[in-house]
């Protein structure tokens, strides 16, 4: 077994021997419990075919592992703590995948092989997979840790994408046709709240989720509190009850005036703060936001109006 190797003309930080034999102890541990059953991939319900692949354990030189786009957004400050409280004894082993072209992707790690390379490491244990495409390892990578809370849903979002999960590709289309992106920055037109299109995607189908981007890229293209999970969820529930009487254009005209900013003050207010992210697609939450919504739309409409829209509790739709 080769060991962890540290390039000391780089670095000042000394480990010494005792501690590179607990980083073998851990990575012949952690392999042997791997190799205990063969690693199949994701079955054909995902586009996948289920294949097993072969895997070995090996000393690498960091040189030649890559990170790939489907990897999580690197979070630096993880980094910088690895970094602070580095202890060989607690590194473990990194999983990587060999490429035909020599490289090896990592699909568990990317924080520890950064640390590692700041610390001036050049060489260090390694799972080692065998005979993956790029989809697979991105559906690897997603499936192994889409389970962490560490890992947020933009991160597995980005993974599914490159897995080419059905679900992940339609949510993406859509987002492409209205002029969307995914991402953390919180500016317009940039979802964070994926998990919020994935909810209205499968509790009220395809049709409403495109409706509901569909009018805000309409109504409020420059406005980033529209993009907050509580009102995609309002919307979501809007569109499930008027999606067939109404059309983008007449939201547009009648909602453009009101800013989300205020709407989603009062459904603060009528919830008594009880709406958020993880309340947002709770059904009186959901429903007390798409009621903002309607009220905003019927302001300034007589009440005998035809044009006025009708809002009932739906005992039907119960969770």
């Amino acid at each position: 077994m080769q060991q962890l190797h540290r390039n000391t003309a780089e670095a000042s930080v000394q480990v010494s021997m005792e501690e590179l034999a607990k980083v073998e102890a851990t990575a012949v541990a952690a392999a042997a419990e791997q190799e205990a059953q063969p690693t199949f991939l994701s079955d054909a319900r995902e586009g996948i075919p289920a294949k097993e692949v072969e895997q070995h354990i090996a000393c690498l030189p960091l040189e030649r592992i890559v990170t790939e786009q489907y990897q999580r957004i690197l979070n630096m400050k993880n980094v910088a703590g690895i970094v602070k409280n580095f202890d060989p004894a607690k590194l473990g082993v990194l999983v990587v995948s060999y490429r035909a072209d020599g490289t090896y992707a990592v699909l568990d790690g990317q924080h520890r092989l950064t640390a590692l390379r700041q610390l001036g490491y050049d060489a260090a244990n390694c799972i080692v997979l065998e005979g993956m495409t790029i989809q697979q390892e991105a559906d690897y990578f997603r499936r192994q840790n889409e389970n962490k809370q560490s890992l947020r849903i933009n991160d597995t979002f980005n993974a599914s994408l490159w897995a080419e999960d059905a679900e992940s590709l339609r949510i993406k289309a859509l987002m492409d046709k209205y002029g969307f992106r995914h991402g953390k920055s919180g500016q317009p037109m940039c979802i964070c709240a994926i998990g919020a299109l994935q909810r209205i995607l499968r509790r009220f189908g395809d049709r409403t989720l495109e409706l509901t981007l569909a009018c805000i890229a309409a109504t409020w293209p420059h406005d980033s509190t529209i993009l907050r999970g509580e009102m995609l969820a309002g919307l979501g529930e809007f569109w499930r009850r008027y999606g067939e009487q109404l059309t983008v254009a007449q939201f547009e005209a009648r909602m453009r005036k009101h800013l989300p900013l205020e709407m989603y003050q009062e459904a603060r207010r009528r919830t008594q703060g009880k709406i958020m992210p993880s309340t947002a697609f709770n059904k009186t939450i959901r429903f007390t936001m798409c009621a903002v919504y309607v009220s905003a739309y019927n302001k300034q409409l007589r009440t005998n109006s035809p044009n006025r829209l009708e809002l009932e509790w739906d005992h039907e739709d119960e969770e």
